[in-house]
């Protein structure tokens, strides 16, 4: 058993939190892995932060209620021009459909970014006081965007009012902290983010192979996906390390 370190990236920053709110309200042999000085959580580090939501999850939410408002009327129309056998047939589909678990599993995901769930879990989660918090913030160029962002960036840049987002979250809401909900425990959290500089990049940064499949000629000329893939751990861990929060150990191939 050795201390260790959280690091969420984009909804695993929510599931990170979750994860030690969990583990210091649970059974004490929860507790002591948590909180003990020889195996105990000592860090954090959060990469584009969605524990705050996004201004997509509202304004999604807005237009799906005008979708299924427009759906509604049309479908009333057609009932005069359809038999009762072919509109149970077509109910019977969707709601096969919305209740098919790959699709209660897709709602489930994308709640958070919604600002009830996201009030909900920053009112009952609690942290420790003590842990540093790092945050890595982007905000995105269009000359290094990929093809497959686009309509994300704009959408957001116009649903939100201001370009200063990686594509699914804005620089001010990707912090260690919550935002829209002020108790104790954020008050806390919000005392030990570190903070640190915004970078020049985008929300798939991360990410090599699992974005291959979405990866375009003009994405391959720009090196949209190649930029320095360690720069997202490295300097937490340096950072962490030069404060003796993170110790340095000697490697076991080490010549004496």
């Amino acid at each position: 058993k050795k201390p260790y370190g959280l690091v969420g990236y984009s909804q695993g920053c929510a599931n990170g939190l979750n994860f030690e709110s969990l583990m210091l309200s649970g059974t004490p042999d929860q507790k002591e892995l948590l909180t003990s000085s020889e195996c105990g959580l000592v860090c954090r580090q959060l990469l584009f932060s969605a524990a705050n939501g996004s201004v997509h999850g509202p304004a999604t939410e807005s237009k799906v209620h005008n979708l299924i408002t427009m759906f509604e009327d049309f479908f009333k129309y057609q009932q005069g021009y359809f038999s009762h056998a072919f509109i149970s047939s077509t109910l019977e589909v969707l709601n096969g459909v919305l209740d098919s678990a790959a699709f209660q599993k897709f709602m489930g995901g994308a709640k958070s970014f919604l600002p009830e769930d996201m009030k909900s879990f920053w009112r009952e989660t609690q942290h420790l006081p003590h842990i540093p918090t790092c945050v890595l913030r982007g905000v995105h160029e269009d000359h290094t965007t990929p093809e497959s962002l686009e309509m994300l960036c704009n959408l957001l840049t116009k649903q939100s009012g201001s370009a200063l987002h990686d594509s699914q979250v804005h620089v001010y809401d990707a912090v260690g902290y919550p935002v829209y909900v002020r108790n104790r425990n954020g008050r806390l959290l919000k005392s030990t983010d570190m903070g640190g500089a915004i970078q020049r990049t985008h929300h798939w940064s991360p990410l090599a192979e699992e974005v291959e499949f979405v990866r375009t000629q003009r994405d391959v000329q720009r090196g949209a996906f190649d930029c320095a893939k360690d720069r997202h751990i490295f300097p937490f861990c340096d950072v962490n390390a030069r404060f003796g929060i993170i110790q340095y150990t000697e490697s076991e191939n080490s010549e004496e």
